[in-house]
């Protein structure tokens, strides 16, 4: 009955990236991509510009050459769940920048360890360009 009600007091913290960390207006891309910055790496194409918000936003491309939905879906989510993770350690939010993350079509084939290392690679690129 004790561990019942110390699990009832612990809030769960949600861990998903919230709508308003996401571009999704089609303009919002097309800002991104004429103003900013392009970095290439192995498994995606890193767009970057300086938005007036006081957080960065994400915006993922997957197009039909990667593959079916549910590849194109799957590499979505790897894409979210690295950049939830990096943006704290990276200080990605203090950047208050746009992000939007073109997937290539050799990513289908990588496991999730090579994605995640080779997108950490290029959000780590990001930060340290922003922090000089």
């Amino acid at each position: 009955m004790a561990r019942a009600r110390a699990a009832e007091s612990v809030e769960a913290r949600p861990e998903g990236l919230p709508k308003e960390r996401r571009l999704a207006k089609r303009r919002e891309f097309l800002r991104v991509y004429e103003t900013g910055r392009k970095l290439f790496s192995r498994y995606c194409v890193l767009f970057f510009a300086v938005n007036d918000l006081r957080y960065s936003r994400i915006g993922i491309t997957t197009t039909k050459k990667i593959g079916k939905a549910n590849v194109r879906n799957r590499l979505k989510r790897w894409t979210r769940e690295v950049y939830r993770r990096e943006r704290l350690p990276l200080g990605l939010d203090q950047n208050s920048l746009d992000f939007v993350v073109n997937v290539k079509p050799n990513a289908a084939e990588a496991t999730f360890l090579d994605y995640s290392s080779d997108l950490q690679r290029i959000l780590q690129r990001v930060a340290t360009e922003r922090g000089r």
